[in-house]
């Protein structure tokens, strides 16, 4: 069917085609296409994120994604390593026996203080890449500050780390209100579903969106100590006086996510009612005369990412081919962003909006003024002939605090280009 494929990416290293044509008449038939996929040399790994000497809060996940090149159906394993110490083995990542793919495995960060992250892949045989490393700094936990009204200063903390081969962000950005939790927009993590809650069995939470997760039963709990991914699942441990907000299992500590936004399987009438610790209210202000203030008064100094220009590269991107998206960062403020972050990117088909890919990128702390280049690999191998639109969403789980969170998004159409596909 013309515009579809789901072919794997090709060329590769060498590709040796035998092709049978006879001529009959004016008929042309032709023998079975056979292909020959020989790669040969060590895998490659980069590491995406988290970009070089990020900084994280203590306690918070760290979104490890890296890109194999040279890979290919002997790929027997990725490891992933911090400090030379081994947190995850991902066996058979390349499904597709594809010459490039991706992984993603979270890590809660612990211990404060400079940290060497390691990935390496593995042959069948034995052999493998060089190990592609990357230092990032975790800091302690900061203090609530009362002032600030809103944002998370956190990167999408998640229940026991799991380990994904792609990233889809899901959700919205969340609305200013202070009356309801807003889900963070986040890459999505899978975690298998449970069976149904049975008797005895605490009930089970699962999440279509990214949600934040606060340290008490309200959003005066600033900032939130993490969030939630899309298809994630946890245990619900409480349920706040009002039952509008539950105590849930959050890794190996407990937090709290807005009821309304939760999908509950199993009871929930004989969990225990907890109030939660004391709400941190804010200083009541002093009056001040609406005349004290101009109309025109300008918004205290502070941070304000912007989304910049959008570059595709190559410009008409080619099916099945992985092509590079680059994507400016800015900060407009007047102060410097206060912790690394990242930035989501889905690819859709613009006919329908259905999502064809997904990835995220990370930039680091930038000094007011400055501006970043975010490089991030996709590889899309459905829909070729028609437009997809790419948007981009800086900083989607608002963990820096900034003055506008209204111009964090871009756009860009393409074409994508049938190259080799069928």
């Amino acid at each position: 069917m013309a515009g579809r494929s789901w072919a794997k990416a090709l060329p590769l290293r060498v590709i040796t085609i035998a092709l049978g044509v006879t001529l009959a008449g004016c008929n042309l038939g032709s023998a079975p296409l056979e292909e020959n996929i020989v790669l040969t040399g060590a895998p490659a790994v980069r590491i995406v994120s988290p970009l070089p000497n990020a900084t994280y809060l203590e306690g918070v996940a760290v979104n490890i994604q890296a890109q194999i090149g040279n890979a290919g159906a002997d790929i027997d394993r990725v490891e992933v390593a911090v400090d030379n110490s081994l947190i995850a083995t991902l066996p058979d990542p390349n499904t597709s026996d594809a010459a490039q793919f991706n992984i993603v495995h979270t890590w809660t960060s612990a211990g404060i203080g400079s940290h060497m992250i390691a990935v390496t892949a593995f042959r069948a045989d034995g052999s493998s890449s060089e190990p592609a490393t990357v230092s990032i700094t975790v800091r302690a936990d900061a203090p609530v500050n009362p002032t600030l009204d809103t944002g998370a200063i956190t990167q999408g903390a998640v229940q026991p780390p799991t380990a994904t081969r792609t990233l889809r962000p899901s959700g919205t950005p969340p609305p200013a209100t202070a009356t309801s939790e807003a889900p963070a927009e986040q890459p999505t993590a899978t975690t298998a579903a449970p069976a149904g809650s049975g008797s005895g069995e605490p009930p089970i939470a699962s999440f279509s969106d990214g949600i934040n997760v606060r340290r008490g039963p309200g959003t005066n709990f600033t900032p939130p100590i993490g969030a939630f991914l899309a298809g994630q699942t946890t245990r619900i441990l409480a349920m706040n006086l009002t039952g509008d907000w539950y105590k849930v299992q959050f890794g190996i500590t407990e937090g709290w996510v807005y009821a309304p936004l939760v999908t509950v399987t199993g009871d929930t009438s004989t969990l225990p009612r907890e109030a939660g610790p004391p709400t941190p209210y804010l200083p009541t202000a002093t009056p001040i005369p609406p005349t004290a203030i101009p109309a025109t008064a300008a918004p205290v100094s502070n941070v304000n990412l912007v989304a910049g220009i959008v570059v595709l590269d190559p410009g008409t991107p080619r099916c099945a081919e992985t092509f590079n998206v680059g994507f400016d960062v800015a900060n407009l403020g007047s102060a410097p962003s206060s912790v690394s972050s990242t930035v989501n990117l889905t690819d859709a088909r613009a006919a329908d909006g259905s999502q064809q890919g997904a990835t995220i990128g990370g930039f680091p702390v930038l000094q007011p003024g400055e501006t970043f280049r975010v490089n991030m690999p996709l590889t899309v191998s459905t829909w070729y002939g028609e437009s997809h639109t790419i948007t981009l969403v800086i900083d989607p789980g608002n963990q820096v605090v900034e003055t506008n969170e209204n111009d964090n998004r871009a756009t860009i159409t393409y074409t994508l280009d049938r190259a080799n596909c069928p």
